[in-house]
Protein backbone atom coordinates (compact mmCIF):
# COMPACT_ATOMS: atom_id res chain seq x y z
CA UNK A 1 0.00 0.00 0.00
CA UNK A 2 2.98 2.29 0.61
CA UNK A 3 4.65 1.70 -2.41
CA UNK A 4 1.48 2.33 -4.33
CA UNK A 5 0.74 5.90 -2.74
CA UNK A 6 4.36 6.90 -3.70
CA UNK A 7 3.91 6.14 -7.15
CA UNK A 8 0.34 8.07 -6.87
CA UNK A 9 2.04 10.91 -5.00
CA UNK A 10 5.13 10.90 -7.47
CA UNK A 11 3.02 10.96 -10.43
CA UNK A 12 0.69 13.78 -8.85
CA UNK A 13 3.94 15.70 -8.29
CA UNK A 14 5.27 15.02 -12.06
CA UNK A 15 1.72 16.27 -13.31
CA UNK A 16 1.62 19.01 -11.29
CA UNK A 17 5.19 20.35 -12.65
CA UNK A 18 4.03 19.79 -16.10
CA UNK A 19 1.19 21.78 -15.68
CA UNK A 20 2.89 24.92 -14.08
CA UNK A 21 5.66 24.60 -16.77
CA UNK A 22 3.21 24.77 -19.34
CA UNK A 23 1.49 28.01 -17.59
CA UNK A 24 4.62 29.59 -17.56
CA UNK A 25 5.06 28.67 -20.75
CA UNK A 26 1.90 30.12 -22.19
CA UNK A 27 2.76 33.32 -19.94
CA UNK A 28 5.90 33.83 -21.26
CA UNK A 29 5.23 33.63 -24.81
CA UNK A 30 3.91 36.72 -26.60
CA UNK A 31 0.42 36.98 -27.57
CA UNK A 32 -0.79 38.74 -30.61
CA UNK A 33 -4.50 40.32 -30.50
CA UNK A 34 -6.64 38.87 -33.27
CA UNK A 35 -9.72 41.50 -33.36
CA UNK A 36 -13.18 41.32 -34.90
CA UNK A 37 -13.85 45.09 -34.20
CA UNK A 38 -14.56 47.24 -36.87
CA UNK A 39 -11.56 49.80 -37.90
CA UNK A 40 -13.91 52.70 -36.97
CA UNK A 41 -14.87 51.55 -33.64
CA UNK A 42 -11.14 51.19 -32.87
CA UNK A 43 -9.78 54.42 -34.48
CA UNK A 44 -12.54 56.21 -32.24
CA UNK A 45 -11.55 54.58 -29.23
CA UNK A 46 -8.13 54.94 -29.51
CA UNK A 47 -8.44 58.90 -30.85
CA UNK A 48 -11.13 60.15 -28.03
CA UNK A 49 -9.26 60.94 -25.43
CA UNK A 50 -6.64 62.92 -28.04
CA UNK A 51 -6.68 66.61 -28.66
CA UNK A 52 -7.86 66.78 -32.42
CA UNK A 53 -5.94 69.75 -32.79
CA UNK A 54 -1.92 68.34 -31.74
CA UNK A 55 -3.39 65.22 -33.62
CA UNK A 56 -5.54 66.64 -36.88
CA UNK A 57 -6.12 63.84 -39.68
CA UNK A 58 -3.85 64.15 -42.32
CA UNK A 59 -3.62 63.43 -46.37
CA UNK A 60 -2.73 59.60 -47.72
CA UNK A 61 0.32 61.78 -49.80
CA UNK A 62 1.44 62.88 -46.27
CA UNK A 63 1.17 59.12 -45.08
CA UNK A 64 3.33 58.18 -47.76
CA UNK A 65 5.58 61.06 -47.58
CA UNK A 66 5.85 60.31 -43.40
CA UNK A 67 5.99 56.85 -43.02
CA UNK A 68 6.47 55.70 -46.88
CA UNK A 69 3.45 53.03 -46.74
CA UNK A 70 0.81 52.84 -50.15
CA UNK A 71 -1.82 53.35 -47.79
CA UNK A 72 -3.70 50.79 -50.50
CA UNK A 73 -1.65 48.03 -49.50
CA UNK A 74 -3.86 47.97 -45.95
CA UNK A 75 -7.49 47.38 -45.32
CA UNK A 76 -7.59 50.65 -43.70
CA UNK A 77 -5.35 53.34 -42.27
CA UNK A 78 -5.23 56.69 -40.56
CA UNK A 79 -2.24 58.98 -39.87
CA UNK A 80 -2.66 61.89 -37.64
CA UNK A 81 0.33 64.85 -37.44
CA UNK A 82 0.40 68.08 -36.27
CA UNK A 83 1.68 70.05 -39.15
CA UNK A 84 4.22 71.86 -37.12
CA UNK A 85 7.53 70.97 -37.60
CA UNK A 86 8.64 70.87 -34.30
CA UNK A 87 5.96 68.79 -32.94
CA UNK A 88 6.81 65.02 -32.98
CA UNK A 89 3.29 63.89 -31.88
CA UNK A 90 1.96 61.48 -34.45
CA UNK A 91 -0.44 58.69 -34.63
CA UNK A 92 -1.12 55.95 -37.42
CA UNK A 93 -3.59 52.83 -36.23
CA UNK A 94 -3.62 50.75 -39.53
CA UNK A 95 -5.40 47.50 -40.25
CA UNK A 96 -4.30 44.83 -42.11
CA UNK A 97 -5.03 41.54 -44.38
CA UNK A 98 -2.25 39.21 -43.22
CA UNK A 99 0.48 39.71 -41.23
CA UNK A 100 3.42 40.15 -43.54
CA UNK A 101 1.91 43.46 -43.80
CA UNK A 102 2.48 44.03 -39.96
CA UNK A 103 6.32 43.48 -40.34
CA UNK A 104 6.52 46.39 -43.18
CA UNK A 105 4.21 48.62 -40.99
CA UNK A 106 6.57 47.22 -38.18
CA UNK A 107 9.73 48.59 -40.14
CA UNK A 108 8.24 51.46 -41.74
CA UNK A 109 7.29 53.36 -37.64
CA UNK A 110 10.98 52.39 -36.74
CA UNK A 111 12.29 53.81 -39.57
CA UNK A 112 10.19 56.79 -39.10
CA UNK A 113 11.56 57.05 -35.25
CA UNK A 114 15.29 56.64 -35.86
CA UNK A 115 14.89 59.33 -38.67
CA UNK A 116 13.05 61.83 -36.66
CA UNK A 117 15.14 60.85 -33.16
CA UNK A 118 17.82 62.19 -34.86
CA UNK A 119 16.74 65.27 -36.28
CA UNK A 120 15.25 66.28 -33.26
CA UNK A 121 18.55 65.31 -31.30
CA UNK A 122 19.63 68.49 -32.76
CA UNK A 123 18.08 71.23 -31.72
CA UNK A 124 14.53 69.74 -29.75
CA UNK A 125 15.64 67.82 -26.98
CA UNK A 126 11.77 67.41 -25.60
CA UNK A 127 10.83 66.37 -29.11
CA UNK A 128 13.51 63.80 -29.17
CA UNK A 129 12.26 62.44 -25.71
CA UNK A 130 9.04 61.58 -27.43
CA UNK A 131 11.05 59.74 -29.93
CA UNK A 132 12.53 57.66 -27.35
CA UNK A 133 9.38 56.86 -26.03
CA UNK A 134 7.55 56.03 -29.22
CA UNK A 135 5.21 53.01 -28.99
CA UNK A 136 5.14 50.57 -32.06
CA UNK A 137 2.35 48.39 -31.30
CA UNK A 138 1.66 45.16 -34.08
CA UNK A 139 -0.87 42.62 -33.23
CA UNK A 140 -2.31 39.93 -35.41
CA UNK A 141 -4.42 42.51 -37.96
CA UNK A 142 -4.29 45.78 -36.17
CA UNK A 143 -1.25 48.06 -35.43
CA UNK A 144 -0.40 51.09 -33.67
CA UNK A 145 2.45 53.75 -34.32
CA UNK A 146 2.37 56.69 -31.57
CA UNK A 147 4.29 59.19 -30.41
CA UNK A 148 3.30 61.59 -27.89
CA UNK A 149 2.75 61.77 -23.79
CA UNK A 150 1.16 58.80 -22.06
CA UNK A 151 2.34 55.76 -24.47
CA UNK A 152 1.66 53.38 -21.96
CA UNK A 153 -1.89 54.81 -21.67
CA UNK A 154 -2.10 54.89 -25.42
CA UNK A 155 -0.99 51.06 -25.84
CA UNK A 156 -3.82 50.24 -23.16
CA UNK A 157 -6.32 51.74 -24.98
CA UNK A 158 -5.55 50.48 -28.12
CA UNK A 159 -5.61 46.64 -26.95
CA UNK A 160 -8.94 47.46 -25.19
CA UNK A 161 -10.21 48.72 -28.23
CA UNK A 162 -8.96 45.78 -30.13
CA UNK A 163 -10.66 43.25 -27.41
CA UNK A 164 -13.96 45.04 -27.58
CA UNK A 165 -13.73 47.13 -24.36
CA UNK A 166 -14.56 50.11 -23.06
Amino acid sequence: MKKSSSVWINSFMALTLVCLLGIFLYQALPHTIHSRQPFETVEQKVTQSLDIAVYPEVSTSRLRRYLDLDPSAYANIKFFRNGDAMSANELCIVQFDDAQRGQAFEDAAKKRIASQHDIYAGYAPEQSALMESALVDVEDNYALYYVGDNASEMEKLFETALKGGK
